[in-house]
């Protein structure tokens, strides 16, 4: 990127997803991210950027798929810029400026909640777009610090009670996180209306996905049904959307992405797969339809953490390479641009696979607790926007999360998808998903001792509630919105407030755990699992 744009004035905002002003945006190179710059003292040193064994220098990759690393790189800088005891002159500048720089609608509320000199809570009105504080102050909001929870956990911090209500105005204007039918996902993408919508419903399979194919607004949705009806049923189809064109539209359509009818041939990348027991499911379902299109299997942590955790991982990757899949290990879903075993995989896969995504644990911090809540929509952010560069036209893109999640919530999935250009066109229940059937684990070292058992209800993804958000890469050809990247906290945040396990310390303590909670956000920014 090109030299920082200088601090703002005091009096203005620091929006946490900003960008550079029309004057800055030309005077800067362009790096597609929407997220503050930081003043630097000098060029940060190539071997500053966050980068993983064998990654290819960030400069080598085609412009339109940096933008992912490059998030992880400004992230980076502000994390290693936020170190108030070495800080310059400059970086303590913007520090100030960060804490003070709120709108004053924004600084009456807090004031008027006795939030005034709360870290966590001007953390995260600084991130809330102005309407909807709006929303959380109409509806007559105010903390209660730490009243005891219904399950008996200790209460949350007033940040904490503050970040709830402003993410839950955010997602009034998604569309629920649960079961959502094609039909339902594409009226909210429209905002159509409801006779539309009952029309839709009552269309056959030919019709309804020859109208949601084609419109595009230009044309009304009656105009799309007569000339769908103008197409004759291709008898002799050897595409299988094409198939039982007669038959109920929703009905038909439903069931396509249940039963996982993806491209058959088409590569088919899954992100993540901690035990590969996901991918050995994908595998056996795509070998019996007679599929061609191989298997590109992942996981994030290297072989020699899998043998630890998973005594039968060897025997998994042998069974899936017998199959035809390509096995690769210490894959970051974020970083796909600068690993060279991708090279060549440019626009080749018509289906990816991500399920439960996670940043990681912080000890002493619930998920959804603002100061660590960050790195899972980040995640997600990066992850989408990582993708443009890898999947097809039309390719397919499934993420299984809980709709209740706080970490990764199902509005930061949908969102970031949406932002990278892919369009969201159903949410199916885990449990009517075909391939399903996998042995889930944790992902993390609890997996060396115990497994989850396949009756075991997850304390926080309770099978009824799991759902498969499915997507749709619909690129314009016109450059996508830049990719939203939020900000973290400040070192100083973290020591100023009493948020999680951090009220109980003080002192060296404190500042000792604040230091190795940074030292943790930075080996999540370089693509590190240390979980």
């Amino acid at each position: 990127p090109g030299s920082a744009a200088a601090p703002p004035p005091q009096e203005e905002e620091i929006d946490p997803w900003d960008t550079l002003g029309e004057e800055e945006a030309q005077e800067e190179e362009d790096d597609g991210l929407h997220l503050l710059d930081i003043p630097l003292e000098e060029e940060q040193p190539e071997e500053d950027i966050p980068r993983r064994e064998d990654d290819l220098d960030v400069n080598d990759v085609a412009e339109d798929m940096r933008e992912a690393v490059e998030g992880n790189l400004r992230l980076k800088r502000l994390l290693s810029g936020s170190d108030d005891g070495e800080a310059t002159s400059k970086k303590r500048k913007l520090s100030e400026v960060t804490q003070s720089a709120l709108e004053p609608e924004k600084q009456r509320l807090l004031t008027q909640w006795r939030l005034g000199e709360d870290r966590a809570a001007r953390y995260v009105m600084q991130a809330a777009t102005i309407e909807e504080v709006r929303i959380v102050a109409r509806k007559g909001f105010r903390p209660t610090p730490y009243a005891p929870q219904a399950n008996g956990r200790d209460g949350k911090s007033p940040g904490e009670q503050l970040n709830e209500q402003l993410l839950r105005a955010r997602e009034e204007s998604f569309c629920p996180g649960g079961n959502i039918d094609v039909v339902t996902a594409f009226k909210h993408k429209w905002s159509m209306s409801q006779e539309d919508e009952k029309v839709l419903r009552n269309l056959s399979h030919k019709d309804l996905r020859h109208v949601l194919k084609e419109f595009d607004g230009t044309r009304s949705v009656s105009e799309l049904i007569d000339e769908a009806a103008m197409i004759m049923p291709n008898e002799d189809c050897d595409v299988t959307e094409e198939a039982a064109a007669e038959q109920p539209g929703l009905k038909t359509m439903s069931r396509f992405n249940r039963l996982e009818l993806i491209d058959p041939n088409a590569d088919a990348l899954v992100i993540g797969d901690a035990n590969l027991t996901f991918s050995e499911v994908l595998a056996k379902h795509r070998e019996a339809l007679g599929h061609v299109g191989r298997i590109v299997a992942t996981t994030f942590e290297t072989i020699e953490i899998l043998r630890e955790r998973y005594t039968e991982i060897d025997q998994t990757v042998q069974g899936l390479e017998e199959k035809n899949a390509e096995v690769l290990h210490n894959v970051d879903g974020t970083r796909l641009a600068v690993d060279p075993r991708f090279q060549g995989m440019e626009g080749k896969f018509g289906a990816v696979y991500y399920n439960f995504p996670h940043a990681g644990v912080v000890q002493g911090f619930f998920d959804g607790h603002p100061f660590v809540r960050w790195r899972h929509e980040n995640l997600m952010h990066l992850f989408f926007r990582a993708l443009r560069g890898f999947v097809k036209h039309g390719g397919i893109v499934k993420v299984s999360s809980n709709m209740g999640a706080t970490g990764v919530r199902y509005s930061d999935i949908i969102s970031a998808a949406h932002n990278s250009e892919f369009v969201h066109v159903e949410t199916i229940p885990f449990m009517e998903w075909h391939l399903r059937s996998y042995n889930r684990s944790y992902g993390d070292r609890r997996d060396a001792n115990r497994r989850p058992g396949q009756d075991e209800i997850y304390k926080n993804q309770r099978a009824h509630s799991d759902m498969v958000y499915a997507f749709r890469y619909e690129p314009t050809g016109e450059a996508p919105p830049k990719a939203l990247i939020r900000r973290p906290p400040t070192k100083e945040d973290l020591l100023r407030s009493s948020e999680g396990k951090l009220r109980a310390l003080s002192g060296p303590a404190k500042q000792k755990r604040a230091e190795e909670i940074y030292d943790l956000f930075l080996t999540y920014v370089q693509g590190i699992h240390v979980g």
